[in-house]
């Protein structure tokens, strides 16, 4: 088995660092994608590509989002590398460091390992909040899946114009889910800090307004909105199958082995607090195009 991590970046300096050395200790090897970074992302995966040899940058010019291409462009390089399975590993995603370094699972990669094709491995997901001790433990937040490696088969590519899709298409891909809800998983640092989740959420109804531009206003901000509504139901997602959801959120705390393998390094490599690159991309785009084109759109005062 030969597991090669895909690895989009798009400016994750604050966190890079950590999250990319983090997947090394489970993967053989990760592509990244250098999606136009303006901040110090290019030389942190050059640093840690000099340091482990075990990274492979591609780039990508374009400033445009255009998930699709750059997920088939990774998977294309690590099947030059040789891969049998795939780890999709997100620049803000790190695994719960039990899942490393524990007497009661498997390490991750051997989990990875005995995927078959028409598999993939899903995880439990902790969307983080406010902190790196608390998580979402309810609502459209709380008790995800995420899907986090699959065995490779010729038949899987991205293709299509679509705005997300984190697994590929061409054949079914059934869920492997060896562990549940409280024992481990994957942390999204998606909210650690209040101030950059706010600002990606605007550049997300800035994007999908330019790429769709006869989707409705009211639907764009209905969506991107959820973030601020502690009371979010499944108005968006038909009939509710996920435990509290349209019920006040609620938090747990992580536990502290969680973050154990990484203390010796999360200190010079984790920067949450970091001015959010997405404030400056939407102010951009809004000059670029206009603040007519976006009118009516909610963008919670950062343009």
């Amino acid at each position: 088995m030969k597991l090669i991590g895909l690895m989009p970046v798009r400016n994750e300096a604050w966190c890079l660092g950590l999250t990319l050395r983090a997947a090394l200790m489970w993967c053989d090897e990760v592509v990244c994608l250098d999606h136009a970074c303006t901040d110090l992302s290019s030389t942190i995966l050059q640093d840690i590509e000099a340091e482990t040899h075990r990274v492979s940058i591609l780039q990508y010019t374009n400033p445009a989002w255009d998930e699709m291409r750059h997920r088939q462009m990774m998977l294309t390089e690590a099947r030059r590398h040789g891969a049998t399975h795939i780890a999709i590993v997100d620049a803000d995603e790190i695994v719960t460091g039990n899942l490393l370094q524990s007497k009661n699972f498997p390490n991750l990669g051997e989990f990875a390992g005995w995927l078959k094709p028409g598999h993939c491995l899903q995880l439990p997901m902790y969307q983080l909040r406010g902190s790196l001790d608390r998580y979402h433990a309810n609502g459209i937040w709380g008790n995800r899946w995420l899907s986090v490696a699959f065995a490779d088969d010729p038949r899987l590519s991205w293709s299509g114009d679509k705005f997300h899709a984190r697994e590929p298409q061409g054949m079914s891909l059934r869920p492997y889910r060896p562990i549940q809800h409280g024992q481990g998983g994957v942390f999204h640092l998606w909210g650690v800090s209040e101030r950059r989740l706010c600002a990606k959420h605007a550049l997300y109804k800035i994007t999908e307004r330019l790429k769709w531009p006869s989707k409705k206003i009211s639907e764009i901000d209905e969506m991107y909105n959820l973030w601020i509504d502690e009371n979010a139901s499944v108005r968006l997602y038909g009939t509710a199958t996920g435990v509290g959801w349209g019920q006040p959120w609620t938090f747990a705390d992580v536990p502290a082995e969680w973050w154990d393998p990484y203390r010796g390094i999360m200190h010079d490599n984790l920067w949450p607090n970091e001015n959010p690159w997405q404030e400056a991309e939407v102010r951009r785009l809004v000059g670029e195009h206009g603040a007519e084109r976006f009118k009516g759109l909610d963008l919670f005062g950062i343009a």
